[in-house]
Order: structure tokens, then sequence, then C-alpha cells
């Protein structure tokens, strides 16, 4: 028997998907997936569940092996993506999904939840905020999906058997298909495409400041580690890769990965820009055999995305969202990787996996 059951929800996600992927290579550990659609390219055991539905929810897992940890990746986003942030809706369904998935475990042996929220968290979303952001600096009040669910979360620890840590990465990179927020899709194939029909690999965006961002498999490293950490018990951490990137500064590197000649910037809108070339998309597929799907399914809404975090249409930099990751590292997490050694290492991934072209 396994000395810790992991079950992952959201597992089709990015993090999800990182989370299981880790957690099922580690020794005497099961790791189990939750998620509606399977995450493709996993050998773990995958349940699949609508968290919307509380008896689905409790049907998926009344079979389950006794979970001991759950990692909560989940999220509802809606539509276009950016509207939904601010959305009543669209954080009650949030709430709710949490709500049933807590209480479909109620009769698991639970010693540790792991929950994720992000800058939004500091209030970037809604206003400048207070760089960098420290964990211990007071709640910034906003409507915000994040503090209903850690209200949630502290009112069922207050009264049971296990701890919680509350992470807050900044822009996550990783791979999933169709996720909403994956902005290595999107460049990858913007960048097949601008080479089958001969357009520059332009600088797409507007005007940049410094980004933190953290590997998708960092933080899944950062959800084992805090299992055994006493210091991570009801703690909340930042977790980032520790160090920053601009955009136009690492577009070189990118283009050298992917295997295309960068060239002079030049302002497209992703979200339409590549909809309208879907076809060389297409023709990209068909050429090189990939397992890639059509444009629309493959990088879900993250052409919104990446136009939001390349800053399209703008002409000064945005405020900045850097993230202190002092806390974790005095509580004993110090892992780190260099930002361009982690988009180099994913692009391969992504080519030898067969998702984007070959360089």
């Amino acid at each position: 028997m396994s000395e810790r059951t992991v079950l992952v929800a959201g597992a089709s996600g990015v993090v999800g998907r990182a989370a299981l992927e880790h957690f099922h290579g580690l020794q005497g550990c099961e790791a189990l997936g939750l998620s509606r659609r399977p995450p493709g390219g996993v050998a773990a055991r995958h349940l699949p569940c609508d968290l919307t539905d509380p008896a689905a929810t409790r049907a998926a897992l009344r079979d389950a092996p006794p979970i001991t940890e759950l990692v909560y990746a989940a999220l509802f986003e809606q539509p276009g993506l950016l509207a939904g942030w601010l959305d009543p809706e669209q954080m009650a369904t949030n709430l709710r999904m949490l709500e049933s998935c807590l209480d479909a475990l109620a009769d698991h042996p639970l010693r540790h939840v792991h929950l994720l929220q992000g800058t939004k968290a500091y209030g970037a979303h809604v206003r400048p905020m207070r760089v960098p952001g420290r964990e211990r600096e007071p709640r910034v009040e906003h409507p915000n999906f994040y503090w209903l669910q850690e209200d949630l979360l502290r009112a069922r620890a207050a009264t049971a058997d296990w701890h919680f840590t509350i992470w807050r990465p900044p822009v996550i990179f990783g791979h999933a298909v169709g996720a909403p927020m994956n902005v290595l899709a999107a460049l990858g194939v913007y960048a097949a495409v601008c080479r089958e029909t001969g357009a520059a690999f332009a600088f797409p965006g507007g005007a940049q400041g410094p980004l933190d961002g953290v590997d998708a498999r960092l933080l899944a490293r950062a959800f084992a580690w805090a299992q055994d950490a006493p210091a991570a018990r009801d703690a909340t951490f930042n977790v980032t890769n520790g160090d920053v990137f601009v955009w136009t500064d690492l577009w070189p590197a990118l283009a050298d990965a992917f295997g295309v000649e960068p060239g002079p910037a030049e302002p497209r809108a992703l979200v339409d820009w590549l909809p309208a070339r879907a076809s060389a998309w297409d023709a990209v597929r068909a050429r090189h055999g990939l397992d890639a799907p059509a444009l629309a399914p493959f990088v879900g809404d993250s052409l919104v995305y990446a136009d939001m975090l390349l800053g399209h249409g703008r002409e000064r930099p945005p405020p900045p969202t850097l993230l202190s990751t002092i806390a974790v590292r005095r509580a004993g997490f110090e892992d780190c990787i260099d930002t361009e050694d982690m988009m180099r290492d994913w692009i391969a991934r992504l080519q030898r996996e067969r998702l984007l072209p070959p360089r």
C-alpha cells in the first residue's frame, strides 16, 4: 500500500498535469487525477468528474483509495477569460467546486490540502500592487474567489485533522491541451504559423516591464515538499522561478528554441491574427504528423492570455507585479530555475512529444 495517495483536482490543467506527473513518479506515492478531461500523456489513474456536480464528485471518489493529500488546481474560467475575473457568478462557481471536493473527501484520511491563488491575491488585476508582494501583508480586499475559497478552507481546517498550504505563483509555464492560460502553446503555434506563412516571428505585444514566472514542475515539487515540512502547515507562500524576465529581451532565445528567425516588433493581436491563419496550423500538423489538435482546441483562450501578458496595445509598461519568495525559502524550499532555460526545456519537450513542429 502506498504511503501517501495524492488527489490532483483539475488534473487536465497546466498545474494539475504537472503535479499529477510529479506525484506519479514519486516512490511510495499513488497519484489520482480528477477532472472532466483526462490529462494526456500522464500514466496515472484518472477519475472523470465535473466538480460543479456534488453528487458526481462524491460518486467519483466513493471507491477511490484512502486519499491523504489534495492538490486543488481546479479552476472554472468563463469564455473570453478576462471579464470573468470580476464576475460574481464565476467566483461562486469556483467556491462551489472546492466545497464539492472537500465534502466528497470528508471520510478520507486527509493530512494536507494545497490551494492555488496567484498575484490577483495582491489586487494586481484591479490596481497597482505593492512591490514586492509579500504574504505577511494584510489581505487586499476586493471581489475575488481566492478569498471565498480561503475562508472555506480555513473554516474546514479548524475542525479537521489536516493542514493546508496556500500557494501564490505568478505566471505559470507548462503544458495542457486546451488550457485557458497556457502561453507556451500560444507562442508555439504563433512561431509555427510564422514559419509556415513566411511571416517574421515578430514580437507582437506592446510596452514591457519585468515579470516573474514559475515552472509548473517547480510548483509541483513545492507541493511535494510541503507535505512533510512543519513550516508549511497552514502557511501561505509565493513561489517563483527565482529570477525576472522581460519578453522583448527573451524573444531571441524563444526564436532560437522554436527554430525561427526573430523579426522587428510588429503589433499583432494573436487572438485575431492566429485564427485567421488556422489553416496554416493545420498544414503544419499534417506535414510533421503532430499529435496536437486544431488551433482552437489546442490553445483554448490562451491567445487572450498571451495578448494580455505580451502587452498588446499597451504604450507604457504596466505596474509591476513582482513577488517576494523570502518566506518560502526561509521555510526550507529553495528550488529555482533560470526562466530562459525553463522556456527552452519546455519547448524542446513539446517538440519531442510532437505537439510542436521540430526546431
